[in-house]
């Protein structure tokens, strides 16, 4: 009689170890998608809501202010030069200090803030052309008012105070 060769052990054979590999490899994908999402949050998901809503009332208050002092600015890059220029009117507003804020509106690492010095006629910082679209806000040392608005590609934008009803 010829007995039959005893079967391989379940170890050796492929299609366990295919069965086992599919789950196998969605727990490994799994615990890289923890990691990724830990290491690398998205600054963009917010669950402080009092603060918000704090920062948006301290926005509305400065526009106010603006609105009511009747500030607008015009602010012109000079290309060549890396230079801005920023004329705030009317003339009456003279703030001891002036500051640019460019926002990306997706990357917060390009985000700057120009300090703007004093000049005769206006007031001047360093930065280069923005390309693209940008955030604009504009507000003195103090804090006491701001002037915002978007920038899309262009070498000159004027800012006004929202009209508030």
């Amino acid at each position: 009689m010829n007995a039959a060769p005893p079967p391989e052990p379940w170890y050796r054979q492929f299609w366990p170890w295919f069965l086992i590999a599919l789950p196998a490899s969605v727990v490994i994908a799994s615990f890289f998608t923890i990691w990724l999402a830990i290491s690398h949050p998205n600054p963009m998901v917010v669950d402080d809501y009092a603060r918000i809503a704090r920062s948006t009332e301290l926005r509305m208050e400065r526009d106010q202010a603006a609105a009511a002092l009747g500030v607008t600015a015009k602010i012109r890059f000079i290309a060549g030069a890396d230079i801005v220029d920023v004329v705030v009117e009317p003339a009456a507003v003279s703030p001891e200090s002036l500051q640019l804020r460019l926002s990306h509106p997706l990357l917060e690492e390009r985000d700057q803030v120009i300090d703007l010095v004093r000049m005769p006629g206006g007031w001047s910082g360093e930065v280069a052309p923005p390309e693209g679209r940008w955030y604009l806000q504009l507000y003195p040392g103090d804090g006491t008012w701001r002037l915002s608005g978007e920038l899309r590609d262009q070498d000159e934008v004027a800012l006004a105070p929202p009209r508030i009803p």
